[in-house]
């Protein structure tokens, strides 16, 4: 007896759940989703000439997509690192709102991946972590670098796509 197929709609069904119009990264979620089980069909199914190709391809596109929506690994890591076991204070003001509190903040931990910073003029059409390296701004700097990583993430993301998304299904 053959297995019943179930409907796509069940993929979705969780994200379906959480739509929101105003945000980009439901957006990007449902092209994460979709780029997974294309990934997975095409890996089963070895109806393409160049199956390898195109499941690495889209693999790297996923993992892309993780990098630029800070869901990877090493995001996780570093914000581990710079963050577990800080614990917040608050302080109020007059006008009825609060501020941070900055006593036992501990210093940001350096990011545990490499990332090229010398065409960062290209990304951010300036030099903003040369310069923050240069006035000794050591936490600036580090948040600018993964703010780069994820530009250079998504602009590699969408080259990608802009260069093979035809030629996938050929």
């Amino acid at each position: 007896m053959k297995k019943k197929q179930r409907s796509p709609i069940h993929a979705y069904k969780q994200l379906l759940a959480n739509d929101h119009d105003w945000d980009y990264a439901y957006l990007i979620a449902l092209e994460r989703k979709k780029l997974q089980r294309m990934r997975d069909c095409i890996k089963q199914e070895h109806h393409l000439a160049n199956n390898e190709f195109v499941v690495r391809e889209i693999g790297i596109c996923i993992r892309l997509i993780d990098i630029f929506m800070e869901e990877d690994a090493v995001h996780k890591t570093w914000v581990e690192r710079s963050y577990s076991g800080v614990k917040l204070k608050f302080r109020k003001l007059d006008n009825d709102l609060y501020e941070l509190v900055d006593d036992n903040k501990k210093p940001l931990a350096d990011l545990p991946v490499y990332v090229n910073v010398r065409n960062e003029r290209r990304f951010f059409r300036r030099t903003p972590i040369k310069d923050a390296t240069a006035d000794n701004k050591r936490e600036l700097s580090i948040l600018l670098k993964i703010s780069l990583r994820k530009q250079k993430a998504l602009h590699l993301y969408h080259l990608i796509r802009e260069y093979n998304l035809f030629d996938w299904w050929d």
